[in-house]
């Protein structure tokens, strides 16, 4: 990869940290489950992991060349799909809803707070992130879907296409 590349996954890194802070300070309901569902590769079959507590829920699912991961903070769905050597994280922290579905490379999906929706799948992507905060949906995809950010704050990036976007929650900016 050119430096180019690598400042760019840099810059999306950085402004991911920032974002995910900003959005942790927002305001959230308390209470409800904490979770964390888990699944590695190694199994001839994969693995398939799913709990639900109340209004909390996680799964974590992966064949048997993949690892997956899914973490959940009071009354959030995270979900995490890995296939074909992928690692996928799907975080719903307060509220929100992260699922991330990876086939190869990297994918993350956090959401924060109440009606956050962060969504991803890749079939292409070395790496993909995606940050929605309170009433952000944001969705990252192959080149066909793209990279979208709306609502609330939101952040998305996808090293493969270059394509990414960023959302104030009244503004938005977008990479092609």
């Amino acid at each position: 990869m050119d430096r180019r590349i690598y400042r760019i996954v840099a810059s999306a890194a950085g402004g991911a940290a920032v974002a995910a802070s900003v959005m942790l300070i927002a305001g959230s309901p308390a209470s409800a489950a904490t979770l964390d569902c888990a699944a590695r590769g190694g199994d001839r079959n994969g693995q398939d992991q799913t709990m639900v507590d109340g209004h909390s829920a996680c799964r974590a699912v992966v064949d048997p060349t993949s690892s997956a991961i899914s973490h959940v903070e009071q009354d959030g769905i995270g979900a995490a799909d890995a296939r074909d050597g992928g690692l996928a994280a799907g975080f719903g922290l307060f509220g929100g809803v992260g699922a991330a579905e990876a086939r190869g490379g990297m994918l993350a999906a956090f959401a924060f707070g109440p009606d956050s929706l962060a969504l991803g799948r890749t079939t292409s992507s070395p790496f993909s992130v995606v940050l929605s905060g309170p009433g952000g949906r944001a969705a990252v995809g192959d080149a066909d879907v793209g990279a979208i950010c709306d609502g609330g704050p939101t952040l998305v990036f996808n090293v493969a296409t270059g394509q990414g976007c960023f959302s104030d929650g009244t503004s938005t900016w977008t990479l092609p």
